[in-house]
Order: structure tokens, then C-alpha cells, then sequence
């Protein structure tokens, strides 16, 4: 078990092995979504929410399943979220 995963999360190889299962990759997945080659992959290290949903819809479970401790009971995200690609947040009108 790595040093600093939280207790009660998957461990990433076990959520890399669920989404293998189903046929897909971080890289699939960011190939899908519009990500930057396996950007995804982040959300094994810290929150992200909209990715987490997105793994978690493929595997078949809830995110907060997965990432129990980024989440409280009412469903609320914990932590910081991952903010826009620059190249969004950087638009000129």
C-alpha cells in the first residue's frame, strides 16, 4: 500500500485494472473527453471531480465508492477541484 493513499480509497492499480476490464485507458478516456493524453490519470493522486465521475460511470459505481474519503455523506466533494486547462481559462473575447 503506498505511503500516502487514504484508507478506504481503491488503490490506483485496482481502479486502472477496473477500467482495463471495460476496455478503456486514461488515455481512451482523454482521447473521449477532450483531456490532454492521460491528464486523467491525476485523479488517482488528488480530486478531480468531473473525472471521477466520468471513471466512475465506466466502472459502474458511485465516485464516492472509489474515493470515499473525498467525499462526506451528503455527496458534498472535499478538497480542491481541478481547475480548466489554461488554454480555456485563457480565452479572449
Amino acid at each position: 500500500m503506498k505511503k500516502n493513499m487514504p484508507i478506504g480509497d481503491w488503490h490506483p492499480a485496482d481502479v486502472k485494472a477496473a477500467l482495463e476490464k471495460r476496455g478503456y485507458s486514461f488515455a481512451r478516456i482523454a482521447r473521449e473527453q477532450g483531456y490532454r493524453y492521460n491528464s486523467p490519470s491525476a485523479v488517482l493522486r488528488r480530486p478531480w471531480a468531473p473525472v471521477e465521475e466520468i471513471v466512475a460511470k465506466i466502472i459502474g459505481v458511485k465516485p464516492e465508492v472509489i474515493w470515499p474519503t473525498r467525499y462526506t455523506a451528503n455527496r458534498i466533494v472535499r478538497g480542491p477541484q481541478h481547475r480548466q486547462p489554461k488554454s480555456q481559462s485563457r480565452i479572449r473575447t
